[in-house]
């Protein structure tokens, strides 16, 4: 099996702000696109984080098993 380091994911950009002197509604509606798009990175974020720990868990696995592989000496 072929271990590769995975990607940092691409995170969404935040959607513009709308003008101070903007409505109300246009504000709501802003904040609720903020939150979407924070909640969508935040996912992408923790599943990159995921995928690197266990890549680092298994790296960390093979270096043990070639030091034990040097240390035993027949």
């Amino acid at each position: 099996m072929s271990l590769v380091k995975p990607k940092k994911p691409k995170y969404k950009a935040l959607p513009k702000a709308p003008r101070m002197s903007a409505a109300a509604d246009s504000w709501k509606r802003y904040e609720a696109k903020v939150k979407a798009v924070n909640a969508e990175n935040q996912k992408r974020k923790s599943e990159y984080e995921k995928k690197l720990r266990a890549y680092e868990t298994e790296m960390k696995n093979r270096e043990k098993l070639k030091e034990k592989a040097r240390a035993s000496k027949f």
